[in-house]
């Protein structure tokens, strides 16, 4: 059973950066899609618990979709950027229209977050800790949407625009030696610490 359990795990990870269509990377797609089925279950209930997730679970699936169909996929492209190949690049959207569909979608994430909040406090008050718990749960993954996905899909974008130079290896000096010269600098008020001692 578990044989089965881990080939399913490593069928699921996904293929380097070079082999795969500009898609939002697995983790990220997963993680959307097991929130928005867990809203969906909350949801189902009828009652105000129930209705203030339906109205998490209406805000969040666009906003995922939007994400993953615009800023997202540049994160499937780290290692591609990271080590200065340019070969078999997405077609990618410019500059500005990143930018626009990031103020777009920072909109969406603080209605979605919004929602988010009203859930955690109607379960909260209601006695429910296991769905104030998903609220939040979900709210700091939106939250490292804004904090640390976005900057980072943009940061990929940029990388991937610019030309690629050559890169040497840096050359150290290793070994010990003095940091501001071949001298020993003398102290304030000691003189050369490190010179002959004076009897």
């Amino acid at each position: 059973m578990h044989r089965i359990i881990i080939a399913a795990a490593i069928a699921a990870l996904p293929l380097p950066a070079l082999a795969a269509p500009f898609e939002t990377p697995y983790a990220l797609r997963s993680a959307h899609a097991d929130f928005q089925a867990q809203l969906e279950a909350v949801g189902a209930r009828q009652d105000d618990i129930g209705e203030a997730a339906r109205m998490a679970a209406a805000l969040m699936a666009p906003n995922n979709a939007a994400q993953e169909a615009t800023i997202l996929p540049m994160l499937g492209w780290t290692d591609t950027a990271s080590s200065g190949s340019r070969q078999a690049l997405p077609d990618m959207p410019d500059a500005a229209a990143l930018q626009a569909e990031l103020a777009r979608l920072y909109d969406g994430d603080v209605a979605v977050v919004t929602a988010l909040v009203e859930l955690y406090a109607e379960a909260l008050d209601k006695g429910d800790t296991d769905t104030a718990r998903l609220a939040e749960r979900i709210i700091w993954h939106q939250t490292a949407d804004l904090e640390v996905f976005y900057p980072a899909a943009l940061l990929v974008a940029a990388s991937l625009r610019a030309p690629a130079y050559p890169v040497e290896p840096i050359a150290l000096r290793l070994g010990p030696g003095p940091l501001y010269g071949s001298e020993m600098l003398p102290m304030m008020g000691i003189g050369n610490p490190h010179g002959p001692v004076d009897n």
